[in-house]
């Protein structure tokens, strides 16, 4: 799965997250996580093997 940035997706344990930056081995990410209340936990290194699914991609065309 593709995954950029600003992209909002799924975790497995239920929470959302923002990505902010991808790093560069293309399997990490730095993501601003959030509960199901929307209140921020903190930003946080995640996997693509920590991600569910993908909520929200906004794909820009040039």
């Amino acid at each position: 799965m593709k995954i950029n940035k600003f992209d909002v997706v799924e975790l497995k344990d239920k929470k959302r997250a923002t990505i902010l930056d991808v790093i560069k081995n293309k399997n990490q990410f730095i993501a601003e996580v959030v509960n199901a209340y929307g209140i921020t936990l903190g930003k946080k290194v995640i996997d693509t093997s920590d991600i569910n699914r993908v909520v929200y991609s906004k794909s820009i065309v040039r």
